[in-house]
Parts: C-alpha cells; sequence; structure tokens
C-alpha cells in the first residue's frame, strides 16, 4: 500500500513487522506484501476490497485481486469464523469518528488536534527511550513500536480517511473529477508540500551565495557541515540548512525502511534536489506557484457551488464536503510525518545499542545490526545469540544483494503464482503505456529516468519517470513537468503531490523505468492515463 518497491535489509523488516500484525504482512524476496486472504474470504471483503483498492491506490492491483477471488478454487473456502465479528467491533468507533468529522466537526480545528496528538507521542517516545540502555532500551524500542499501530489509527485515521471519502462523494454527486483535482492544489497545511516549498527556499540561498553552490557540488557527509564555514556565504547556508534538517532530516526515499540513511545523516543526498531546482524553477516562482495554487482551488470551489446551484441541504452538503477535502487533505501526510519521526528515535536507540555491540567486538562496524532483526539484535545484547555471527552476517549481506536485482509482483498468491492484471480497457494510441490517470493535463518533454532521487539531475522542462515515489522524492516535484510512476493510484503519495503542484501524472504504468529510456521525448496524458513515446 505505501508503494516502495526496493528490497529492505532484515532490520527494516523486522520492523514493520513488528509495528504490524505478522499475519498481515508477509515477507518475499526482501519485500512486504500485504496478505488480505481472510477478508477476501468474506462476502464483505470481496465487494469493499477491489473498489477501494481501485479508487484509492493501484487500479492494476485491484484488477488482479478481482481476478484471483473470482476464481471457483477461492470462493469455496470459507472464512475464519468471528473474522467479520471483530473487524466490526475493531472498525465501529473509528466510523462514528469518520462520521462526525465528514458532517458535525469543525474541519479548521482538525489540524491543531491532530498535531497536538502527535507532538506528545513524539515526547513521550523520546523520553521512554532515553533513559534506557543495553538490551532493556532494545526492548522498550521493541515495546513502542509494538503499541504504535494500535495508538496512531484511532487518533489519526478518522481525520485522515475523510479525505479520499469526501472525494469519493464529491465525485459521486458532481462527476466531475477534473474540478475536484483542482480543489487539491496547495492544501495550506501539507506537511511534506511545505518541505518541498522549503527546499525551494534553500536553492533560491544558493543563487545569492556562488561559492556555497560551488562547495555543495563537491560536498561529502563526514565533513558537510565543517566544510560550508570554510566558503563566503557558507555560515548563512549552515544556519538555515540545519533549521531545514530539524524538521525534515527523519526523511529519505524509502523512509518506511529504518535502515536507509536519513537526510540527518546524508545530507548530500538533498544536494541533487536544491540544484536541480536552481537549474529548472526561477527564483521565488516556487512560492508564487503555491499561491496561484491556493487561488485556482478557491476559484475551483466556486465553480462547484454555482453549477449546484440549487439552494438548501445538497448546496449545504457540497459546502461542507469541499471544506473536508481541504482541510482534511492537508492532514494526509500527518500519520507518514510521525511514524518515520517515531522510527528515526527508534533507530538512533538502535545505533547507539550497536556501537556498544562493535566496542565488544561482537560486530565490525554499527551498520551491521540492520542485517539482524529486532530480536536478534536483543539476543546480540543479551549474549544469547548462539549462531555463528560472522557467517550469519555473510549469508545475509549476499542474499540482500540477490534481492536487490528481483522486480517484484504487484498481486502474488501464497502459492508463488505471479498475477499480472489484464490492461486497462480504452481507445489508447497505438504503442501507448497504459497506466492510470492521477493528475489532469497533458506535457510532453525529455524522460528523465530516476531509481534514486539522490543521483538525479532534473532539468527544466523534464518529466520524472520513476518506479514510486515517497515524501523522500518530494523535493523533486518542484523541478518536474511531469510524472510517470510503474506503482500507486489516486491517492498514494507521487499522485497527491502531482496534483497539489499542478503537473500532469500517470501511475501504475508497468515497467515504465525500462521501457521509457532515459533522454526519450514523450507525452504523458494525465487526462486518460497514458504515456507515448515521441522520439
Amino acid at each position: 500500500m505505501q508503494m516502495m518497491t526496493d528490497a529492505m535489509k532484515p532490520l527494516g523488516i523486522s520492523v514493520m513487522r513488528t509495528v504490524f500484525p505478522k499475519s498481515v504482512l508477509l515477507e518475499a524476496g526482501g519485500r512486504l506484501f500485504i496478505d488480505p486472504t481472510e477478508l477476501l474470504r468474506t462476502k464483505p471483503g470481496r465487494r469493499i476490497v477491489p473498489k477501494a483498492y481501485e479508487q484509492l491506490f493501484d487500479e492494476g492491483l485491484a484488477r488482479a485481486i478481482d481476478e484471483v477471488i473470482r476464481r471457483p478454487e477461492f470462493e469455496r473456502v470459507s472464512p475464519r469464523p468471528g473474522l467479520i465479528r471483530l473487524m466490526v467491533r475493531m472498525m465501529v468507533p473509528i466510523v462514528k469518528d469518520i462520521w462526525k468529522n465528514l458532517w458535525k466537526r469543525d474541519p479548521k480545528s482538525a489540524k491543531s488536534k491532530v498535531e497536538s496528538f502527535m507532538e506528545k507521542k513524539q515526547s513521550e517516545i523520546r523520553a521512554e527511550l532515553q533513559g534506557k540502555s543495553g538490551a532493556s532500551r532494545l526492548e522498550a524500542v521493541q515495546h513502542q513500536l509494538g503499541v504504535l499501530g494500535k495508538e496512531i489509527a484511532p487518533k489519526l485515521l478518522p481525520y485522515v480517511a475523510c479525505y479520499p471519502i469526501a472525494f469519493l462523494l464529491l465525485k459521486k454527486m458532481l462527476g466531475d473529477v477534473k474540478e475536484l483535482h483542482q480543489l487539491n492544489k496547495s492544501l495550506p497545511g501539507n506537511i511534506t508540500s511545505r518541505m518541498g516549498l522549503e527546499i525551494g527556499d534553500l536553492a533560491d540561498l544558493v543563487r545569492e551565495l556562488p561559492e556555497v553552490e560551488a562547495y555543495l557540488q563537491k560536498a561529502n557527509d563526514a565533513t558537510f557541515y565543517e566544510g560550508l564555514l570554510q566558503v563566503r556565504g557558507g555560515e548563512r547556508f549552515k544556519a538555515a540548512f540545519a533549521a531545514f534538517i530539524a524538521k525534515y532530516g527523519m526523511r529519505c526515499p524509502g523512509e518506511i525502511d529504518l535502515t536507509r540513511p536519513r537526510w540527518r545523516e546524508a545530507p548530500t543526498r538533498l544536494v541533487p534536489a536544491i540544484l536541480g531546482h536552481m537549474r529548472s524553477v526561477k527564483p521565488g516562482e516556487h512560492r508564487h506557484k503555491f499561491i496561484r495554487g491556493e487561488q485556482e482551488a478557491r476559484e475551483a470551489a466556486q465553480r462547484i457551488m454555482d453549477q449546484v446551484k440549487q439552494s438548501g441541504f445538497k448546496s449545504k452538503r457540497v459546502r461542507r464536503l469541499i471544506e473536508v477535502y481541504r482541510y482534511m487533505g492537508e492532514l494526509r501526510e500527518h500519520p507518514k510525518y510521525l511514524f518515520v519521526s517515531i522510527l528515526d528515535e527508534c533507530k538512533k536507540a538502535i545505533l547507539a545499542e550497536a556501537e556498544e555491540l562493535v566496542k565488544k567486538g561482537i560486530l565490525n562496524e554499527k551498520e551491521d545490526a540492520f542485517f539482524f532483526t529486532l530480536d536478534e539484535l536483543i539476543q546480540l545484547t543479551k549474549g544469547e545469540f548462539y549462531r555463528d555471527i560472522f557467517a550469519c552476517l555473510a549469508d545475509r549481506k549476499e542474499k540482500y544483494e540477490w534481492h536487490q536485482t528481483l522486480k517484484p509482483p504487484k498481486v502474488m498468491t501464497s502459492e508463488g503464482e505471479v498475477v499480472t492484471p489484464s490492461p486497462r480497457k480504452g481507445e489508447f494510441p497505438g504503442g501507448a503505456l497504459i497506466g492510470t490517470p492521477a493528475s489532469a493535463g497533458v506535457a510532453e518533454g525529455i524522460a528523465r529516468v530516476v531509481l534514486k532521487p539522490e543521483e538525479a539531475h532534473l532539468n527544466e522542462g523534464e518529466i520524472l519517470v520513476a518506479p514510486h515515489t515517497d515524501p523522500g522524492w518530494t523535493p523533486l516535484f518542484q523541478s518536474a513537468k511531469a510524472l510517470v510512476t510503474e506503482v500507486g493510484g489516486l491517492m498514494t503519495h507521487g499522485s497527491v503531490v502531482a496534483r497539489e503542484y499542478g503537473i500532469p501524472a500517470v501511475v501504475g504504468v508497468d515497467g515504465a523505468t525500462g521501457k521509457i529510456k532515459d533522454g526519450q521525448r514523450i507525452r504523458v496524458d494525465g487526462n486518460q492515463g497514458f504515456v507515448e513515446i515521441l522520439a
């Protein structure tokens, strides 16, 4: 569901399977797959799950699931006794809260409530982990991760879920998706969009400091901040960059994998985004564009209300849903921000214990800890790991290298059958690559195929072609003319941010990074959902 298709190290997988039930998250080829089998064996599950995936996450994935559950051998298997009753008991309080947020509570107050909860939760976990050491600290990490989902979901889901629900209700009432996409522009409090704007501010600052620009092109992580102080204007940039890292330093591409280097650990990974912004966006343009987007969203809301015209309940209902869509939409990225912040606190604690293991000669370097599970690290700290540590480490490093060469399927049965969905139906140009229309508009330009954002070099007018995106990719969006991804749907990260920035996007284009060559001229049709290779 997070559309992160890269291989993960054992610790990253272990952490995610601590946060979420092990029966739901299964591992294959170094990737985590959601296993919805039990839910799909129920009649409500078979009806709701494919539609939810189609509307929100990935159309191709939804079609593949639908093909499997229609097979007679699947339908013959009965659901687990009591499953529906359990799901109802879990969901009823959340659904009640969602209804109140949709129709009763003031949408403008949602942001302060959510951010207040986030600050409290972060402080609690930081205090809990800082007061311990040794195995007890790792056990505290494990405990905090284990209760995280149960604590966050009831508090934040009732707010975040209102965003896609309001979209679907408005879509049903109005039938005009184009205007709804306009409503999505420049959501005022979207924490990831704010991050993108602040990257633009850093780029504008570097424009004024040519010696800093020259330094950034050759900087390294180990001496990044010290080196800045050796060049004219470096102290000024260092202060601005440090302020950015204080807010967003826990983020990075593939950030749900705890083992990935965070920007606070590897600041040079932000340099391509800053320099790319300088090449492709005029000074101050990112801020002007955001203000323009806010105005366009207001105008779209007025056009929608003009269409509704008739007074009474329906008009009030549409106006209410527009408010909910905007104010709850700005909170869409908040749970992820909180989750990643907590992951980073856990990572600091884990690496502190890993350093102790290095001092004792148990590990060669602290990053070796990434190749063990949380349980195994606790055993290592207690001296209870009875396998050959270095043989185990070598084996897992080799396996990780192999996993990186694999390409994960969207859907796979429990028996290992890869299910390839039938293509989306429609009239498309010959040879077009078909995906899902995620952000309206048509754009032509040079394709820039990017597999790792820290190695990206986008120029003005280029189209970003990527396997997937998450908030760690956001710095590139200011520079991109359009977006193409291999996975994703209407409500996944790349689609939402593309609509916010007003750039066309087609997602779920199977094999896009292989079929489209770097430097080719392409056309992205975000209205109909296809990509043409022009030259």
